[in-house]
């Protein structure tokens, strides 16, 4: 029984390992902007609904930002970056639901008829440093 137990204890009790995201976000015109980052682990979330999201946020001193979230679990992600140009927070869209600001995808993923899908934008985090460069436009 012993030799059963402490092999699954040791498993129960292994460090969940962690990374660090470093962003290269570029977009023109975005100077002095804030943007919004969240990284979302789930589809069901992806890519507008972030109250589950890792958030970050930075002004952008030049068109090229570069941000590091640390300590991200390790697992499957996918990240929507937003500059808000008018700065009220928030992203604004158009009647039908197009974005009127900035917005970048990891991956580059596109949305045909819709925002992105979770699985196109997706990407590993593991133990150490994992680098994306996003492009906002």
């Amino acid at each position: 029984m012993k030799q059963v137990l402490l092999p699954l204890l040791l498993l129960l009790t292994s460090p969940v390992w962690a990374g660090d995201l470093k962003l290269s976000l570029h977009g023109e015109g975005i100077r002095g902007k804030t943007l919004f980052v969240a990284v979302h682990n789930s589809a069901n979330d992806f890519p507008t609904r972030d109250g589950n999201a890792i958030k970050a946020s930075a002004i952008a001193q030049s068109d090229l930002v570069e941000l590091t979230i640390p300590n991200i679990p390790s697992g499957e992600y996918a990240v929507a970056v937003f500059a808000d140009m008018n700065g009220n927070g928030k992203l604004d869209s158009n009647f039908i639901g197009i974005p009127k600001e900035p917005v970048g995808i990891s991956r580059d993923a596109k949305g045909s008829f819709g925002p992105p899908k979770f699985v196109d934008a997706a990407f590993k985090i593991g133990d150490g440093v994992t680098a994306l460069k996003i492009e906002l436009k």
